[in-house]
């Protein structure tokens, strides 16, 4: 009957796709995917191939927005869908609703092609992990409120008093809890209220966990302004959070162990400086006091321009310790170098960067505490020059008093008793230095043959506060 029947194009179509809709409705067919395209709708169209034979697919943007993984020609999939006859063009093809590929699952695939993605753009290198400030006092948190990873991060936080600590609660799982963390990763990073931020969340199977693998969680995370811990479920676990963040922790309880451990060896150095600066600073000032009062009456003030020679010298020992430390910075950059050659053939890359950037920190710490005590040091040297110069003869001329030496002599001349007739004296003052000739004392016998005077004449000390006569 239906062979007597004149069909309309339109109609024969309608007719085909009922009978295709009643009896191939819901297949699943196997073949391999070429000839892949999306339209500016979100519409996927593609082929699947066996051989010479080959079926035209399309996928509607409703239901491509769903598909875990990228769609890449020559990847052996099963599709599911119905068989229909696409009525503007007369075309045979199969609309596809669920996609899976074969041999390996959908999420995993997913996971291992954003990561080829993201690792050729560089989200991944070492070179632009951040290490964790020396004294990582002000810590972001970004989970769910109501999960035990926020308890179990709160009871290691809060055993260091002087951590202040900032929640941005965010979903962890299920639709929209990507965009979720996104959003809270920046809010933090933009609020300059935290110096670091915890990402994370408790255990999961990779579907749990997945929130961590979307794109916009690793963008958000390289994009944050302040290094970020990802401490996402146990540690077989790993996600693309894992090798976007700039430290990877096992599990959300060891990345707050990380913070409160990096707070207390920073206290710890600065509680040893302290008391070592304390011991130097001491030492030092027992040896000055030492030093003044051995300087004390002439024989000690004849020593004060050595004195001052040798506390330049000292000074100039001490400029040439920068230039000391950075040769110590550049061996110590050398092993380094070294020892990280011999990581990257090791398994675990990723826990050894962290190790390289401890010790990158650490050697800078060590270069900023020894720089510390250098200037410690100068500024003792100086300190100590300024005292000397206030005992130098130069002060007890500017007082009024003047030192009389034989000419060619350093001694200060104190008795005149043994002054002879036509010696030369150097009579040194404040700002000018006077020479004279002696004709004859004041004690030498006159023309009688008697002495004129009952003793020597003695020069006054220059430290009584009448001159001499």
């Amino acid at each position: 009957m239906m062979r007597d029947q004149v069909w309309t194009v339109g109609g024969l179509i309608d007719e085909v796709n009922v009978l295709l809709d009643s009896g191939f409705s819901g297949l699943t067919v196997e073949g391999e995917v070429t000839g892949v395209s999306r339209s500016a709708r979100g519409h996927l169209y593609f082929s699947l191939k066996e051989g010479e034979a080959q079926l035209d697919c399309v996928a509607w943007a409703s239901a491509a927005k769903r598909f875990r993984f990228d769609l890449d020609d020559g990847l052996a999939v099963l599709a599911t869908g119905s068989l229909t006859v696409y009525r503007a063009r007369g075309r045979f093809q199969m609309v596809v609703t669920r996609i899976e590929p074969q041999g390996l699952g959908a999420l995993q695939l997913a996971f291992e092609q954003m990561k080829r993605r993201l690792e050729a753009e560089g989200l991944f290198a070492v070179e632009r992990k951040r290490p964790l400030p020396l004294v990582p006092q002000k810590v972001g948190i970004v989970t769910s409120a109501s999960g035990a990873a926020l308890r179990d991060m709160l009871k290691v936080l809060r055993r260091h008093a002087n951590i202040e600590i900032v929640v941005a609660p965010a979903t962890v799982q299920g639709r929209g809890s990507a965009e979720e963390v996104a959003v809270a990763l920046a809010r933090l990073g933009a609020s300059n209220l935290v110096d670091v931020v915890i990402v994370g969340r408790g255990g999961g199977s990779l579907e749990d966990l997945w929130t961590f693998n979307e794109e916009s969680v690793a963008r958000a995370i390289a994009e944050c302004p302040v290094p970020v811990i990802a401490g996402i479920g146990h540690e077989v676990d790993f996600t693309i959070a894992d090798f976007t963040a700039d430290i990877r922790a096992a599990t959300p309880t060891q990345a707050a162990e990380i913070i409160v451990t990096q707070l207390e060896e920073s206290e710890g150095r600065v509680e040893d400086a302290r008391a070592r600066l304390g011991w130097e600073l001491r030492r030092h000032l027992q040896g000055a006091r030492a030093r003044l009062a051995a300087a004390g009456g002439s024989a000690g003030l004849a020593r004060v321009p050595h004195r001052v020679e040798v506390a330049r010298l000292r000074l100039a020992v001490a400029d040439r310790l920068p230039e000391l430390l950075e040769e110590l910075a550049r061996s110590a950059g050398h092993r380094l170098l070294r020892a990280e050659a011999v990581l990257r053939r090791l398994p675990g890359l990723i826990a050894a960067g962290g190790h390289r950037r401890l010790i990158g920190s650490r050697t800078e710490q060590l270069v900023t505490l020894i720089r510390g005590h250098v200037d410690q040091a100068r500024m003792a040297v100086v300190s100590r020059e300024r005292a000397l110069q206030h005992l130098s003869p130069r002060r007890v001329l500017d007082r009024g008093y003047s030192i009389t030496t034989l000419e060619g002599g350093t001694q200060p001349l104190k008795d005149a008793g043994h002054l002879r007739g036509g010696e030369a004296l150097v009579t040194a003052l404040s700002e000018v230095t006077v020479r004279s000739l002696v004709v004859k004392r004041r004690d030498d016998t006159g023309p009688s043959g008697r002495r004129q005077s009952q003793g020597p004449v003695k020069q006054g000390s220059l430290f009584d506060h009448g001159g001499s006569e």
